[in-house]
């Protein structure tokens, strides 16, 4: 089961990964309609998300990392909806891996299993972890590096108030071929400034 609420939105909650949640991680990242858009080509065994865990998200960096939830539909038996408040479901996680202290930059990366998508998950968890950056961390940006042919992503950065501010040509190789990144960013007081709207 998920770890504590750490932020919580209308929809979603950011809950801390725990040791027990590295399966589902496995899973997702495995995934073959996530690992591409994260291009993650060659599978990942449970040791590699464990270190991935470990360095990225509860080790001595500076990264941070969440598992992104929503409520579990419940009903009781009669059919009726259950008052009592439903278990969280793991739907996707949120991360800001890489910070550079120095520069107080972070990469934003993000996913939700294909069944959850479309429900505006990854937008919400999004701005909960830039609030976090921002508020809390003092980053002075977050930037986030996106496939070209990842069309809904860049919707969503672009939403948030994302800048495109450059393109990686021909920087990875999926699926055979060789594919344009775009790198998104936003800056503290750009997304401080439009919170306050």
């Amino acid at each position: 089961m998920p770890g504590p609420v750490f932020a919580e939105g209308e929809s979603v909650t950011l809950r801390t990964i725990e040791e027990e949640d590295l399966e589902f991680l496995q899973r997702g990242r495995n995934h073959p309609e996530i690992r591409r858009p994260l291009t993650d080509v060659d599978p990942q065994n449970g040791e590699q998300i464990r270190e991935y865990f470990e360095n990225g998200v509860s080790g001595d960096g500076d990264g941070f990392g969440f598992l992104i939830c929503a409520p579990e539909e419940s009903d009781d038996a009669d059919g009726e909806d259950d008052d009592s408040e439903a278990d969280p479901v793991p739907v996707g996680a949120v991360h800001i891996p890489w910070v550079r202290t120095k520069h107080g930059s972070g990469m934003l990366m993000y996913w939700v299993l294909p069944e959850y998508q479309g429900n505006g998950y990854v937008t919400e968890a999004t701005e909960l972890i830039l609030d976090f950056a921002f508020e809390e961390r003092r980053l002075a940006k977050v930037y986030a590096v996106v496939l070209e042919s990842n069309v809904g992503s860049q919707r969503v950065l672009e939403r948030l108030g994302f800048e495109r501010e450059g393109v990686h040509r021909r920087e990875s190789f999926v699926a055979g071929e060789r594919v344009d990144n775009y790198r998104y960013g936003v800056l503290a007081d750009e997304w401080l400034d439009q919170s306050e709207t």
